[in-house]
């Protein structure tokens, strides 16, 4: 049966694209100082590892990647971002870089949960925007 071998080297293929994903967090370590600094320091921001919950909502990039920047002010308590969308968030000294999902539904997500490093970020809320490419409007 000529399948067979095609499906074992699927198989076969997906197991390698599988294992090293699976393995990252052991590579990392979680907490102890396995080299786990030095790694962070030499990642590029797009593989910055992230809380689940953050995950939901989009990913990390580089701040020179914003189609604009967003400058945390105290007293703010929210901002609207759209979907798809990637911001540059100024707090102080520091700019941070974020790529939103597209959401079919808007939602919302408190910016701490984002930056939990970021102290301005507390008590502001991000509120992403309907996306126009997957609701068609």
């Amino acid at each position: 049966m000529k399948a067979t071998p095609t499906i074992l080297t699927a198989l076969t293929i997906s197991l390698f694209g599988v294992v090293p994903a699976w393995g990252a967090d052991k590579f990392l370590g979680d907490g102890g100082d396995n080299g786990r600094e030095h790694l962070l320091a030499q990642m590029p921001v797009a593989m910055m590892p992230v809380n689940r919950t953050a995950a939901l909502f989009g990913s990390p990039a580089p701040d020179a990647l914003a189609s604009r920047a967003i400058v945390l002010t105290p007293g703010m308590k929210s901002v609207t971002v759209a979907s798809g969308e990637t911001v540059a968030f100024k707090a102080g000294n520091r700019t941070v870089g974020w790529t939103f999902l597209e959401a079919i539904g808007g939602r919302s997500i408190e910016m701490n949960v984002i930056f939990p490093d970021l102290p301005e970020a507390k008590g502001v809320w991000i509120h992403i925007e309907r996306s126009k490419l997957f609701t068609g409007g």
